[in-house]
């Protein structure tokens, strides 16, 4: 970490630049170079993490890739048909090195190709083609069941993910959204990362968001069908661009500094510390963190950082970065708020934004339209003053979500909400709380 300390009357200013870890980059950002020198006070810092986006350099590391596939009777028809054609092109990018095993379920779970080599393709294609459909949706015994299938080839030398496809409610077997995070949870700890895609208007969008992220997977809400193939070749596309994997991210706060959390995400501190889990980075893929905390002003120091991680650019190597963010002190409030620095303060609005539809959702849920509508328009108000501050980059995600909020508040209050709308805001919020 390169620190450039200047001295402008009563505030030391600090700059954190860029600390290169190979193949994966942290970058420390605070909202504020200068904070006001004992007084209390709330203190953003992003956490920011590139992987290189050298795409010459990329490994292929091998997959132990299991699809998971509901085949109760709602999925007759177009969804089966897409479904199985988007299945199919999958096996045909796939190599004798990957493993590959289908599971399909309704009233319950079965096998449809155990785990194998990928060697016989129109075999597999075979298969996955005679599918039909019919009966209810156990969906959490599907996801049990894939897991174990992968189970003989599950290894930190492959990619471990499920591909889950859902367009019904869980009707058969666990079916709460915290019986799936939990699930997730057990299954991200062995290495496995589980992708959902809920498609149509009737799949419990709030079981498949929270089983992809307690897992750090994608999810997708899918209203055209058509678009599946699509979903299952960017899917398989970021599998075979991996740079690093199993990343950790630890923070630790020094006394005089209290941590609140990350904005928009469930990680707790205890004893001033806090490890962020996150399954893997594509080359060129930006993703951060928005650690918040109330500092004393006492002293520069806000928080230090370890990133680990595994290189799959030098043959799945441990790598570990270590970096701290420092802040100057001043007496002039003047100068500290002149210290802003606009594109975190202005990303910051972005997450909260997130967070803000999450509410809103709730409200709306427990039948308070005008108080989820009111929600959606004070964030509306705080995000358009963060407008003129950011960089052009910026500008344009605000200017999406400003008329985001303006419509969905419209929708609150006119009637309009239901599940369709419902699915659009989650996704809308998983992807930014998740920097998917």
């Amino acid at each position: 970490m390169k620190i450039i300390w200047l001295a402008l009357g009563l505030a030391t200013v600090v700059t954190t630049h860029l600390f290169a870890g190979d193949t994966l980059n942290l970058k420390l950002v605070p909202e504020r170079d200068l904070i006001v020198k004992n007084r209390p006070q709330e203190l953003v810092v992003k956490i920011d993490l590139s992987a290189i986006a050298d795409h010459t350099r990329i490994r292929r590391t091998p997959l132990n890739l299991a699809v998971i596939l509901d085949r109760s009777g709602s999925m007759a028809g177009a969804k089966l048909e897409k479904a199985k054609q988007a299945a199919m092109l999958l096996v045909d990018r796939l190599t004798p090195d990957d493993v590959f095993s289908f599971v399909v379920y309704s009233d319950d779970a079965r096998v449809l190709v155990p785990a194998q080599h990928v060697e016989d393709k129109d075999a597999l294609k075979a298969k996955i083609a005679r599918i039909d459909a019919e009966g209810s949706t156990a969906l959490y015994a599907g996801v049990k069941r894939g897991a174990a299938e992968m189970d003989e080839y599950l290894s930190d030398k492959r990619i471990n993910r499920i591909i889950l496809l859902s367009d019904g409610l869980a009707n058969v077997g666990p079916s709460s959204p915290r019986e799936l995070r939990r699930l997730g949870g057990d299954l991200a700890e062995r290495g496995i990362a589980v992708t959902t895609i809920g498609v149509g208007a009737d799949y419990n969008e709030d079981l498949m968001a929270g089983l992809a992220e307690a897992s750090d997977a994608n999810y997708y809400y899918v209203k055209d069908t058509e678009k599946l193939p699509e979903i299952f070749a960017r899917e398989l596309g970021e599998m075979l661009t991996v740079a690093a994997r199993d990343v950790r991210v630890e923070v630790v706060c020094p006394d005089g500094v209290k941590p609140l959390g990350f904005i928009g995400r469930a990680e707790k501190f205890e004893n001033q510390k806090a490890t962020v889990n996150l399954s893997q980075f594509t080359s060129g893929q930006d993703r951060y963190l928005m650690l918040r905390c109330l500092v004393d002003g006492a002293s520069p120091e806000v928080a230090r950082v370890r990133l680990n991680y595994l290189d799959e650019l030098a043959d799945g190597k441990n790598r570990s970065v270590d970096d701290v963010v420092k802040v100057g002190l001043t007496a002039d409030t003047t100068d500290a708020d002149k210290s802003l620095d606009t594109a975190v303060y202005a990303e910051k609005e972005l997450m909260l934004t997130a967070v803000s539809k999450d509410e809103a959702m709730a409200e709306a849920d427990a039948g308070h339209y005008q108080k989820a509508a009111a929600i959606l328009q004070n964030q509306n108000a705080e995000l358009q003053k963060s407008y003129p501050l950011a960089p052009g980059a910026v500008q344009a995600k605000i200017r999406a979500e400003t008329n985001n909020l303006v419509g969905f508040a419209d929708q609150m209050v006119n009637g309009g909400y239901g599940g369709g709308m419902r699915k659009v805001m989650q996704s809308q919020s998983y992807n930014s709380r998740n920097s998917k």
